[in-house]
């Protein structure tokens, strides 16, 4: 009984190897496994009951409901149904008298294992309980219906039966029960865990590679990485092999490394737990890429050390924009130097951090005004450009700070600097700024400077003396200057245009015979032979190819041949000394009707010059030569004016003009 008792013994127990190290044991839901495992279950029970305790013929105790009764609580329906079938078929083989008791001590060992499963399983097991009580439970309960099931044996005295049995029944069998399952739950829980940490670990390993950021392990002690994904790698431009083989201290920008050191001082002594920054890395190529870096702690669960996981994300192109952002609100859109805005800060913060003397240079251009009028407000832009340009070869590396102020302004600010230094740096300004030119107009510049040289000094007062001495520089410089531009303008004029040189000789020459004739002093006629060189100045604006047109000009080109007197008197009104002649030049094309242009004046509205500059500009313009048409004879164009008197020309200057300049009788045309 003993042999027959520890053989039983064995083969419960080779169950729980079994299990242990089937191959199948991570695919238990496979018809492959659930029949493999049905059949091993089933074998054992076969040869748990070929080493049977023989009672008496017919009459066998064996461990078969143990088993059947593990099985089910442990594997289920499906597999222990194949074990049971398996085992029935064989007792049955077997036969005697106990045959049908045995039958149903599997039966019943089997429908109370299975329906535990099905109700208690997924309780039992997420408790992971050593010491639970419920196998032992189900184990007794099987052996106390196996008991029962005795009464069912016929031939033999259930007397001695009872007496022999009930003890091992009640007792052994159902320890031995909680002992089998116990191992089997064990196993199943080992496995579940086994399960749980690969899918945990597959689950890291699809996040640290397919994640849309940088991650980056590494030994918090000696700096070396020791995994990084290919999102890291991709960002920072190493390979795998190129990267573990440096630190993060190399490939982090100088600039930022103070910081970065910083935290991880802090991280390693424990006093934060992580930290975030925005960092440069320095790539393989040597280019730049800003990251934003999140840095936690962890320490590993196989040995002490403390590593650190580095989450990055590129966010140059968000670097970028801010720049751009803060660029913009501190620079001048057109010339790329500081904006007055800009300006008014960095002068608080000198002023504040007292780097006296502080000396102050307002620079203005003069004759912008000119030029913009004359070639265009983006040839004007342009000028200011190339002399942003220069200005910035002089300060650039010298501690100077240079801001657009104004339209035509410009200011440095010169800190820890005396008077003296600073005109020494205005002439290297102006050395360098001298030779810029727009077509043939020379560029100035006026300068003021002024010096702060203690707190006592009101910064206000000290920028008022700069501009003061600034408008004195300009009104000693800017006569001679704007007169210059003025005489370039209109040399360029007649470089483009010849014929315009000659027409405007003419109407000189004639508006000042015309200009006796109606009796004007000597300084009215010195300034009507200015405005009959002058007259069509505003025609620099006007595209070369529609002053040189050889025929008629359209209706659009008409509108824009219209615009040229305002042109005219914009640039000459921007010089001071021609302010008055600007006046006539802007109303060489009124009528005396009204019906001229730009601003539709009548009558004596009308400037006496101007009027006489109407009259011999018409004249000329109908004798001179034209590609489009022939020449008008003296005498037609005189009658032309007739015809037009009191309408397009004065009566009283046109009949003038007839009589005392082209020596015709009016009364006779």
């Amino acid at each position: 009984m003993v042999i027959d008792l520890v053989y039983n013994i064995a083969l419960l127990l080779s169950l729980s190897a079994i299990y242990a190290i089937y191959p199948f044991k991570f695919s238990r839901k496979s018809l492959l496994h659930v029949l493999a495992l049905g059949i091993a279950i089933g074998l054992v029970g076969m040869l748990i009951m070929s080493r049977p305790f023989v009672f008496t013929k017919g009459l066998i105790f064996d461990s078969r409901t143990i088993l059947i009764g593990v099985a089910g609580m442990v594997f289920g329906v499906v597999p222990t149904v194949i074990a049971v079938i398996m085992m029935v078929a064989y007792r049955l083989l077997i036969g005697g008298g106990g045959v049908i008791t045995g039958v149903t001590t599997i039966l019943t060992a089997f429908a109370i294992g299975s329906s535990w499963h099905h109700f208690r399983y997924q309780k039992f097991i997420k408790k992971n309980n050593p010491l639970q009580i419920e196998p032992f439970l189900v184990g007794l309960i099987i052996h106390v219906v196996m008991l029962l099931a005795l009464f069912l044996v016929q031939q033999e005295p259930i007397d001695e039966v009872f007496q022999v049995m009930v003890l091992p029944l009640l007792s052994v069998y159902p320890l031995a029960f909680y002992v089998l399952a116990m191992l089997l739950f064990n196993q199943v829980h080992r496995l579940n865990i086994t399960k749980q940490l690969e899918i945990s670990e597959y689950r890291f390993k699809t996040v640290f590679a397919q994640v849309p950021m940088g991650i980056c392990v590494t030994n918090s002690q000696t700096g070396k990485s020791v995994d990084v994904n290919h999102k890291f790698l991709e960002i920072v431009g190493f390979s795998k092999d190129e990267y573990l083989k440096t630190d993060w201290m190399t490939i982090t920008h100088p600039d930022d490394r103070a910081e970065d050191l910083r935290q991880m001082e802090l991280l390693r002594a424990g006093e934060i737990d992580n930290f975030s920054l925005d960092k440069r890395y320095i790539r393989r190529d040597g280019s730049l890429v800003w990251v934003n870096m999140a840095v936690t702690t962890f320490i590993s669960s196989f040995d002490t050390t403390q590593y650190h996981l580095s989450m990055v994300i590129d966010i140059s192109e968000r670097k970028a924009m801010e720049e751009a952002i803060v660029y913009a609100n501190t620079h001048d859109s057109l010339t790329g130097l500081y904006n007055r805005t800009f300006f008014a800060a960095e002068l608080k913060k000198l002023d504040a951090n007292q780097a006296y003397p502080l000396a102050i240079i307002i620079g203005d251009v003069n004759g912008l005004k000119i030029i913009n009028d004359a070639f265009g407000r983006n040839t004007g832009d342009e000028l200011l450009v190339r002399l942003a340009k220069q200005i910035r070869t002089v300060c650039d590396g010298g501690g100077v700070f240079c801001a657009r102020t104004g339209g035509d302004e410009i200011t440095f600010l010169l800190p820890q600097t005396e008077g003296f230094v600073a005109w020494a740096f205005i002439e290297k300004v102006q050395n360098r700024v001298d030779p810029i030119k727009v077509e043939n107009v020379e560029l100035t510049i006026s300068f003021g400077v002024a010096v702060k040289h203690d707190v006592t000094e009101d910064l206000d007062e000290i920028m008022k003396q700069a501009e003061n001495m600034m408008n004195q520089s300009k009104l000693s410089e800017s006569p001679s200057s704007r007169s210059r531009a003025v005489q370039a303008i209109i040399s360029t004029l007649f470089e483009k245009n010849p014929r315009e040189e000659l027409h405007s000789q003419r109407v000189s020459k004639l508006a000042v015979r015309l200009g006796e004739a109606y009796g004007l002093e000597a300084k009215d006629l010195a300034g009507l032979r200015t405005v009959g060189l002058l007259h069509d100045i505003g025609k620099i604006a006007i595209d070369e190819s529609i002053l040189n047109k050889e025929g008629p000009l359209n209706d659009d080109e008409w509108e824009i041949i219209k615009h040229h007197p305002e042109t005219g008197w914009r640039i000459l009104g921007a010089a001071g000394e021609f302010g008055e002649l600007a006046t006539y030049v802007l109303e060489h094309h009124e009528r005396i009707d009204g019906r001229g242009y730009p601003r539709g004046l009548r009558g004596e509205d009308i400037s006496v010059q101007a009027r006489i500059i109407g009259v011999v500009d018409a004249y000329d313009a109908m004798t001179a030569a034209r590609p489009y048409r022939s020449i008008m004879e003296v005498r037609e164009a005189a009658l032309e004016l007739k015809r037009g008197s009191g309408a397009q020309f004065d009566a009283q200057l046109a009949q003038l003009f007839v009589e005392q300049v082209l020596q015709l009788s009016w009364d006779k045309l």
